[in-house]
């Protein structure tokens, strides 16, 4: 039984290490939440296309503007983002991240931060919607010596 564990184990790591180009990176993500979530006694999140709509443009935004934020370069909040795309919500929350080439790097980076591993883990949000945009001719952002490529946006609401 034990070796059956490892063995499920092993697999989803496969699958979790894949780059994103491999297919669907944000499957990956929401498998791999889910997992964590469940470990925690919260249930699992469901996809909603709105909350997807909301993370992509901001995700796509941070690649071909340039810039890594949680605001976009107008000051506009993720919040407003998401009642943008004609979500209602009575919570809410936003990871971002940038330069992870697999969702299983992408999701080590939040689960080893406390804030983006608390929005992860937070049993009162229910759905969620997941992007990432590869941005083959990226600039290093102000400050950094490399281009990222990878941008990141998962944003997590209820109804």
């Amino acid at each position: 039984m034990r070796k059956l564990g490892l063995l499920k184990a092993a697999v989803l790591l496969a699958l979790l290490a894949q780059p994103v180009w491999a297919g669907a990176a944000e499957d990956q993500v929401l498998a791999a939440v889910n997992k964590a979530r469940a470990g925690a006694g919260c249930g699992a999140l469901t996809a909603n296309a709105k909350l997807e709509a909301a993370a992509r443009g901001h995700a796509k935004a941070m690649a071909e503007q340039n810039f890594f934020s949680h605001s976009s370069k107008n000051g506009g909040k993720f919040s407003n983002r998401i009642k943008a795309q004609g979500y209602r919500y009575s919570k809410v929350a936003e990871n971002i991240g940038a330069g992870h080439a697999s969702a299983a790097k992408m999701m080590a980076t939040w689960m080893g931060s406390s804030g983006h591993r608390k929005n992860i883990l937070n049993c009162g949000l229910t759905e969620t919607g997941i992007a990432v945009v590869y941005q083959a001719d990226d600039k290093p952002l102000k400050g950094q010596s490399f281009a990222m490529k990878y941008y990141w946006v998962q944003v997590f609401a209820r109804p």
